[in-house]
């Protein structure tokens, strides 16, 4: 099954202590599942992966592996500041699934021969297909087109998850989107990336409300991007008032847990809502958001 349209990176869910959620992972992944999501990172952006045991990874993996089974597609978050513990991740990841998300590590990135090395390695030892996570927030700087012009045809490298929440930089990925598929990250730039051969859509507020990005990519091509600028104005508005960045993990795990889907527990090294947040979210799911 090919990965296209919406890819939701799942939270993961948490008990007080911060450890591994099962149930909650499972009723999430089976919530979206029947709201017709296919495609699921976990372990992903959103994932608080720092704050799981290796273990705590492995059974999260098993459980929307599980949960899924061949009604959709899964990628692994495969993620860290070396090589060789990328490929060991990959590598037990296979067991699951053909497809893995995966960041270039920073000595990769500002290294033209590592660059390729990286990539050599990788796929060398390893037999999954490859989306690449670019996150210049987290690893310093932005994947060099430079070198995606070197791999862009490479057979197991499948596409690009962009998190950088810059136009510019999506525009220059854009180029390559006959080799590759060109995935957003970014809720405020949803809309506008459909403008440029945008694959699909992978962000967070979908955890909430995955109609809104499906429907959002069925309209796109319906009617166009000029007739979208409404759907725009209105999800700006939505992740400004509703969602600021710092804080979205908590307030996406906060409105599942008032609808009763998952605990609304995060990892310490977030911020704690303020009460103000949370009158906001409790009136915005009045409304009904999700």
């Amino acid at each position: 099954m090919s990965v296209n349209g919406l890819i939701v990176p799942l939270l993961t869910p948490m008990n007080e202590d911060a450890s591994l959620d099962k149930i909650g992972l499972k009723s999430l992944t089976a919530r979206l599942m029947n709201k017709g999501v296919r495609n699921f990172v976990v372990l992903s952006p959103y994932g608080e992966n720092s704050s799981l045991s290796v273990e705590q990874e492995k059974e999260a993996i098993r459980i929307v592996s599980s949960t899924i089974g061949a009604r959709g597609n899964l990628l692994v978050g495969c993620f860290s500041d070396a090589t060789d513990a990328i490929i060991e991740k990959v590598k037990f990841a296979e067991k699951f699934t053909s497809n893995c998300l995966v960041n270039i590590p920073f000595s990769s990135l500002t290294n033209e021969v590592e660059f390729i090395d990286f990539f050599d390695k990788l796929f060398t030892k390893t037999k999954a297909n490859i989306f690449l996570y670019n996150n210049p927030f987290i690893f310093k700087r932005n994947i060099p087109i430079v070198g995606i012009d070197r791999i862009a045809n490479w057979e197991k490298l499948i596409g690009i998850i962009d998190f950088s929440c810059n136009l510019t930089y999506f525009r220059a990925l854009s180029d390559y989107h006959q080799s590759l598929k060109i995935f957003q990250g970014a809720e405020e730039y949803a809309v506008e990336s459909f403008n440029y051969y945008c694959s699909g859509l992978a962000v967070g507020l979908a955890n909430v409300s995955p109609e809104m990005f499906i429907s959002l990519q069925k309209d796109s091509i319906a009617y166009g991007y000029t007739a979208m600028v409404r759907q725009e104005l209105k999800l700006l508005t939505l992740m400004k008032e509703y969602f600021p960045k710092g804080k979205r993990v908590q307030s996406y795990k906060k409105i599942l847990s008032v609808e009763g889907v998952i605990q609304e527990h995060f990892s310490g090294s977030l911020d704690a809502l303020s009460e103000e947040d949370v009158s906001k979210l409790l009136k915005l799911i009045k409304t009904s958001i999700a």
